[in-house]
Formats: structure tokens, sequence, C-alpha cells
């Protein structure tokens, strides 16, 4: 599957045939109505793509369809509108893990959320301890919606590009909001922009060439150097708000015992 599209063409051709084969196929594509029950009118909405701006959420439930990934993971998820979308092309013998640091799933109905291929986990998803036993390991496709800042997508992807399997395709929206394409073109892989036709607020996905196996031990690693330097900046930052408090204080009782 994904790990001899590198034996054909070159990584950007191959990104460059996959979104033009998805593009055909939104052609003729209907929503996935029996699952969208949920839905509001106005995510509806963006999921017909209504207002030209919203066509990433067909794209990934295509992208799924064309590829055909055992394990996806979604780090990022709102209300569930690209869950559902990617669930509903999801083989039966695939997995999709989906993590956000909020619970508000309002637009999955019951019977998608007791499906055995879907899981819900909620946290930091740079702390691997919120999945516990079920560590997604081998992933085929990876989106992330998080946090859109260089320092959150840097981090994620530090830990998390060390359980991806060779040949995976990494997913990122939203690329050109904040400091998020400062990251993006720092990326030595195969990659696409896909802003003009997929999301105005930037959308992008490249191709993982590394042909090192999935190593959760090497993604534990990178997640405990993670925390141990958010450690150290913020004792850092409580040190110099103690300094600056007492630099404060200090002058506070020069100026009461000059009056």
């Amino acid at each position: 599957m994904l790990n001899n599209a590198m034996d054909n063409v070159s990584g950007e051709r191959y990104l460059k045939k996959l979104h033009e084969d998805i593009i055909a196929a939104g052609q003729q594509y209907e929503l996935p109505w029996s699952i969208l029950s949920q839905v509001n009118e106005e995510y509806l909405g963006y999921l017909k793509n209504a207002d030209g701006n919203s066509f990433y959420y067909q794209w990934l439930a295509l992208l799924v369809k064309i590829i055909k990934p055992k394990q996806v993971l979604e780090l990022g998820n709102s209300y569930g509108l690209s869950t559902l979308m990617m669930f509903s092309e999801l083989l039966d013998t695939a997995r999709l893990i989906s993590c956000d640091m909020v619970k508000r799933l309002d637009f999955i109905p019951p019977h998608v959320l007791n499906d055995s291929r879907l899981k819900f986990y909620f946290g930091n998803d740079l702390n691997l301890n919120i999945f516990g036993n079920d560590l997604s390991v081998g992933i085929d496709m990876l989106f992330i919606d998080t946090n859109h800042t260089f320092e959150q997508i840097s981090a994620e992807w530090k830990i998390y590009k060390n359980l991806c399997n060779p040949g995976a395709i990494v997913i990122l929206d939203d690329i050109r909001v904040n400091d998020m394409f400062g990251f993006w073109k720092s990326l030595q892989y195969p990659k696409l922009e896909i802003t003009e036709k997929c999301h105005s607020s930037g959308f992008g996905f490249f191709l993982y060439t590394e042909e090192k196996q999935p190593d959760p031990l090497m993604a534990y690693r990178e997640a405990l150097q993670n925390a141990f330097e958010q450690f150290c900046f913020m004792k850092d930052k409580q040190m110099e708000r103690n300094t600056l408090t007492s630099s404060i204080f200090k002058k506070f009782v020069r100026i009461i015992r000059s009056q």
C-alpha cells in the first residue's frame, strides 16, 4: 500500500497524483448521511463545502477511501466532524484513534461511538500516558489539527513520527495560522500544500519517507524530554516571577520607609 509509493514515482509526484485522484473522486462523492444525524445545519454546510472553503472534510474521507490505511490517528477533533468523515470510509479491519484536550463529541451518534474500530482519548497529546496500553504503533495516516503553533506541532511531530510506518501520510490543518507555516517550510519530506482547494487557513500533507520502523520507546523518550523541558521552562518562569515580586516588594518597603 503506502510503503510501495516511492517504488513507482517520486514523493511529490505521488502526492500530486493522490490529490488529483481525490479531486476526481469528489465529483461523484455523496456524504455518509447514515452517520450524520446529529450534525447541525451550520456544520452540514461545511461538510457540503457550501462556502467553498471546507472541502478538507470530504478530502479526508476520500483519502481514507483511496489509500485504505490500517491505522489512523487524529490529534484534535473538536466536535468530531473530521472523525466522522474519516470513519465513514474506514475498512472493517482498520482502526481510528482520535484525541482531543476536551470531550465535546456533539456530532458522534451512539452507533458510531460504540463501534470497535473507533476509540476516543482525552488529554494533552504530548503525554502518551493518556492512551494507556492502546498507543497507536504503526500509523498509516496521521491528521494533526490541535493548537496551531510552531512549538506545539514541533513537539507533536518529534513524538509521533516514531509511531508512523514508512510511507505514512501526514496531514496538517491550519498551516497558515499563527507561526505554523514556519514548521511547514522546515519539513524536509515530499509535501504538497492544497490550501486554495481545501481550507483558506492552510492545509497540506506530506509523505513520511523515513525507512526506520515504528519505535514506541523513542516516542516515549521524546515525550519525556518534552515534559522535562516544559518543567524547566515553568520553573525558570516561576523563579523570574519570584525575583520580580521580591524586587517590587523591596522597592515598596524603601518607599514606605522614606515617607
